[in-house]
């Protein structure tokens, strides 16, 4: 029957109100001023801008990205706080035809300037320490609706004017340029609401207060009904059940009253019978599990197989997004028991997909998965991204575990491209003192923490080919009680100067406004190299005494990485303590009685024939032949 939709009635209240109009105060994005004097020092830094008829221009941009694009504006203001006045006049406010940045611009390398925006802004002496207004309406309309690219505005002296404005660096004042917006408004006044036909509702109107209703247009027991296109009154749907006929599987059925339909238990197994299969079953699900088995008494066993007694036999073999997933919540149950059997070249549990046995164990005592053999639990996944062979979860205990008296508890080999052997995640927030990954010899530890940090008890070295790679030598890292990143360099005094730009993806890596280090070594005759103008974004290196020389030089910098500036010689006692407290404590765990499953042998032989030196090399044994065209 087709789908019917309905309408809610609803009412509608409407007020007007007037519409406020709006004001925005914008700060520069970056300022800084250009001198012909000294064409390649950037001026970015600096506490005042600086214009000077002979030689000096300011360069202001301000960030309009959160005003639309659509916003109506009134009147715009650029708002400057005189700082000194040396020689009274006029400037001219230009549009800037070019991009720039205030950590780079020069005179050298400053944009062109364009049309005038306000010309012949005067500035007497009476003004210091004041602020003038200047009107720049056209030029914030012109960025928004896109006839004139935002790269800012420049402060142009006429003639000999000669006067310097505070800049957003400036901490003595503090009164940096400001660009005031105020915003055109309307009253938004509501002049009505109309009810269209097709619509479903009815009243409306064009003043007070308005009601909207559903129509009452429809007959008896019609609703009202969407086409496609409107909203229609429609008669409602009618049943014309006949009968009903048992199907495949199934008994009863009939033609009138009340019908009944059951299983047919001669062809359907029961869940609360015991079910023999006898011939070859096999069960597929594309969307949810295969085989879900389920055990409550104590010692029982979710699901038990026994290859048998035949040579290449598979006691379970499952196929499937997850091949065998199993849960034991019992004290001393095992949720997947394999038993490969009495002959050679079987398999317990064989499980093949994107998880191939997931089991999972809530009380101690019991196991989420045990396999009993010459390899105890195999797990292979053959797919991309993130299928497991083996995955284990625990809520406070340890999710897998290996422990091995001759051979390699733990063993992780990877031959994919783009993924690693071996991956360690924690999740705990990063205020925990918790660890990603810990390893412990009998003599030392490392560590890395969910911060990422690696802290070792021994050294950090690098294992270097010597001698045509007929020896091998340790080399060790710098230790330092701060963290400290370093870059090197090299560059060429002109006329006793020369200014080094801090490369742009280290500077990234460091803070670079608190005090950085820079060692010089000139590599010619010179008097003497020191630093100068040291500020966030690079350093001038320049020659003693007013030398005028032409060398060239090398320098290193060492500077704080960036979060990490506070941190020295950080404690780790109780840290460490905490962590070797928990490893005693794994150490302690004993393994769990295994419990011995139901219709298997009384005894099970434990004993391992793995040559573990052997298997180091030539991989874990081959053992029966899989199905499906897998391998071990």
């Amino acid at each position: 029957m087709k789908r019917t939709q309905f309408l809610i009635k609803a009412l509608l209240s409407l007020s007007l109100f007037p519409w406020t109009a709006a004001y925005a105060q914008i700060t520069p994005l970056g300022d800084a001023y250009t001198n012909t004097a000294d064409p390649t020092t950037n001026y970015g830094a600096a506490a005042l801008l600086d214009v000077d008829g002979a030689k000096q221009t300011t360069y202001i941009q301000f960030n309009l990205a959160s005003i639309p694009a659509t916003a109506s504006v009134s009147q715009a203001t650029l708002k400057l706080y005189v700082n000194t006045v040396t020689k009274a006049g006029s400037f001219n406010v230009d549009y800037v035809n070019g991009t720039w940045s205030e950590g780079t611009i020069d005179s050298s390398n400053a944009p062109p300037l364009g049309a005038a925006i306000a010309s012949n802004v005067s500035v007497t002496t009476a003004d210091k320490n004041q602020y003038i207004l200047v009107n720049v309406t056209s030029a914030v309309q012109a960025w928004l609706n896109g006839s004139e690219t935002n790269n800012g505005l420049a402060l142009v002296a006429n003639s000999t004017f000669d006067a310097t404005f505070d800049s957003k660096e400036n901490t003595t004042t503090s009164h940096p340029a400001e660009l005031d917006i105020a915003f055109a408004g309307g009253d938004g006044t509501i002049t009505g609401v109309t009810t269209a036909s097709g619509s479903g509702l009815t009243g409306g109107g064009t003043s007070g207060t308005l009601n909207l209703s559903l129509t009452n247009g429809c007959a008896a027991n019609q609703v009202l009904q969407w086409s496609g296109s409107a909203w229609e009154c429609s008669n409602a749907g009618t049943g014309s059940i006949t009968g009903v006929t048992a199907g495949a599987d199934l008994t009863g059925g009939g033609t009138s009253g009340n019908v009944t339909l059951n299983l047919n238990t001669t062809q359907v197994p029961l869940l609360a019978a015991n079910n023999i299969f006898t011939g070859n079953n096999t069960i597929e699900a594309s969307t949810t599990d295969a085989i879900d088995a389920y055990t409550s008494g104590t010692g029982n066993t979710g699901v038990y197989a026994n290859a048998g007694s035949s040579t290449g036999s598979n006691g379970v073999v499952a196929v499937g997004a997850t091949g065998v997933a199993a849960y034991a919540t019992v004290a001393g149950s095992i949720a997947v028991y394999g038993d490969a059997g009495s002959s050679s070249g079987s398999n317990g549990v064989v499980a093949y997909g994107a998880t191939g046995v997931a089991g999972n164990s809530t009380i101690t005592g019991s196991y989420g998965t045990y396999g009993n053999g010459s390899t105890g639990v195999w797990g292979s996944s053959n797919g991309t991204g993130a299928d497991v062979g083996v995955s284990g979860t625990s809520a406070s205990g340890i999710a897998v575990a290996g422990t091995a008296v001759l051979g390699t508890a733990g063993w992780f080999q990877d031959d994919a491209a783009d993924t690693a052997a071996l991956v360690a995640i924690n999740d705990a927030p990063i205020t925990d003192e918790a660890d990603a990954f810990y390893a412990q010899g009998n003599a030392g530890y490392c560590q890395v923490d969910i911060g990422g940090d690696l802290f070792c008890s021994g050294s950090k070295s690098a294992v270097v080919p010597v001698d045509s790679g007929s020896r091998k030598v340790a080399l060790y890292a710098v230790e330092a009680p701060e963290n400290w990143f370093e870059d090197f360099g090299s560059g060429q005094l002109s006329n006793g100067s020369a200014r080094i730009d801090l490369e742009p993806t280290f500077a990234q890596t460091v803070n670079t406004d608190l005090d950085y280090h820079v060692f010089l070594t000139p590599r010619g005759e010179c008097e003497g190299l020191y630093v100068a103008n040291l500020t966030p974004s690079g350093f001038e290196v320049r020659e003693l005494h007013h030398g005028s020389s032409s060398i060239a030089f090398d320098y290193r910098i060492i500077a704080k990485r960036k979060n990490y500036e506070t941190i020295r010689l950080a404690d780790l006692t109780e840290r460490h303590k905490k962590m070797a407290e928990r490893i005693a404590g794994m150490r302690q765990r004993r393994p769990a009685t295994i419990p011995v499953a139901p219709n298997s042998p009384s005894a099970r032989d434990q004993k391992t024939a793995i040559n573990p030196i052997k298997e180091r090399q030539t991989g874990l044994t081959q053992s029966a032949a899989l199905p499906h065209g897998g391998t071990k």
